[in-house]
C-alpha cells in the first residue's frame, strides 16, 4: 500500500473507489475487488477475473430504478417499473405508472400523475404552479396519459379553480422542446404540439390536432379535431376541425389532406370535407355563415360523418362564441 504515496496512483485509487461507490447506490449490483491488489492480496488467493466468474448471482428481486442522485419524496407513488434518472426531482403526491421514464433533469412536482410507458425529457417540469394571479395555492393537478413524450424544457402547469382543477394531457400526445402548456388546458389522444409553442390557460385541443412550432395560442381558444395550425401563427379565435389554419391572425387555408388520410379516412369523406371547406370560405357570394351551414344541412351530404360534425361545430361556435372562442364564454 506505499505505492499509494504515489500522487498518480493516489488520484486512480479516490476515483476508483467514487466510482464503485456511484455503482453499488445505483440500480447496479457490482462485485469488484481493488484495482492495486493482486491475486495475493484477494480474499482467496484468486485473481480478480477468477472471482468476478466466481462470484454468486444473487435471485432476481423487483427494485425501482430510481438512481441515487435523484431526489424523490417518499410519499411519492412510484410503479416498480418506472425509472427516474439523476438529477430528477419528484414530489409528495405524484404517481408515476408502470414504464414511465423520467430521463435525468426532469421535474414532476404536486398532485401529477404520468400514465404508463410515458418519457419525460431532460429540463422538463410538469405539475409546476401556474401563472395565473387568481391561483391561492389550491390542490390542483396534471393528469397526463399513457405513451406521451414529453420533451426538453416543456413546461406543464397544473390547474386552478377556474378551470377545473386539473391540466390533462391525453394519451400519445408529443410535445417538443420548449414547449409551454398553461393551466387548465386540455389536450387529447394524439395531439402534436411543436417546438416553442406557447398555450395560454384553458386552451382545448381536440383529437390528433398538430400545432406547428413558434405558435402562440389564446387562452380559451379551441383547436378542432385533425386540424393543422402552420408555424409561427398567432391563434386567437377557434379553427374548425380537419382545416388547415395559418397566420397572425390565423385564417384557413383549406382542409387537412394529410391528416385525414393518416386518421383513414376514405375519398368520399374527403371530398366532402373539401366541398364544404369551399363553400364556407370560398364561394360564400356575401352570405352569412349561419345561411351557408343550413343550406348544407339540408343538402344529401349532411348524412356523411363528418359533414355532420363540421356542421355542428360552425352552428355551436356561432351561437355561444365571444370574440370567437366558444369557451370564452365560461368566462362571463
Amino acid at each position: 500500500m506505499n505505492n499509494l504515496l504515489d500522487p498518480s496512483l493516489f488520484a486512480a485509487y479516490i476515483s476508483h473507489v467514487f466510482m464503485v461507490h456511484l455503482l453499488h447506490t445505483s440500480c447496479t449490483r457490482v462485485f469488484c475487488i481493488h484495482p492495486l491488489h493482486d491475486a495475493a492480496d484477494s480474499p482467496c488467493g484468486l485473481s480478480p477475473a477468477a472471482l468476478h466468474r466466481s462470484a454468486p448471482v444473487p435471485p432476481a428481486e423487483p427494485f425501482m430504478a430510481i438512481h441515487a442522485l435523484a431526489v424523490v419524496d417518499p410519499k411519492a407513488e412510484i410503479h416498480e417499473d418506472a425509472t427516474v434518472g439523476p438529477f430528477s426531482v419528484v414530489g409528495a403526491g405524484v404517481t408515476l405508472g408502470p414504464h414511465v421514464e423520467l430521463r435525468n433533469h426532469a421535474t414532476v412536482y404536486g398532485r401529477s400523475v404520468i400514465g404508463e410507458g410515458t418519457i419525460i425529457y431532460p429540463g422538463a417540469v410538469v405539475g409546476s404552479d401556474p401563472q395565473d394571479l387568481k391561483f391561492r395555492g389550491e390542490d390542483s393537478c396534471v393528469l397526463v396519459g399513457k405513451h406521451c413524450h414529453i420533451h426538453e424544457c416543456v413546461t406543464i402547469s397544473k390547474g386552478t379553480a377556474g378551470g377545473g382543477m386539473e391540466t390533462v394531457i391525453g394519451d400519445h400526445a408529443l410535445i417538443m422542446a420548449y414547449a409551454h402548456i398553461a393551466h387548465d388546458c386540455r389536450l387529447a389522444e394524439r395531439v402534436v404540439i411543436g417546438n416553442s409553442a406557447q398555450l395560454a390557460g384553458h386552451v382545448v385541443v381536440e383529437r390528433k390536432a398538430i400545432v406547428s412550432g413558434l405558435v402562440g395560442v389564446h387562452h380559451f381558444v379551441t383547436i378542432g379535431e385533425l386540424a393543422f395550425i402552420g408555424a409561427m401563427s398567432g391563434v386567437r379565435q377557434d379553427v374548425p376541425p380537419y382545416l388547415m389554419a395559418e397566420g397572425v391572425p390565423t385564417e384557413p387555408r383549406g382542409v387537412n389532406l394529410v391528416g385525414l388520410r393518416r386518421d383513414g379516412w376514405s375519398d368520399e369523406d374527403i371530398q366532402a370535407a373539401k366541398d364544404m371547406y369551399r363553400r364556407l370560405y370560398k364561394d360564400r357570394g356575401g352570405q352569412p355563415l349561419a345561411r351557408i351551414v343550413e343550406d348544407i344541412e339540408a343538402s344529401p351530404a349532411s348524412s356523411l360523418k363528418p359533414v355532420r360534425r363540421l356542421c355542428a361545430w360552425m352552428k355551436d361556435n356561432l351561437v355561444h362564441a365571444i370574440k370567437g372562442r366558444v369557451l370564452e364564454a365560461s368566462r362571463h
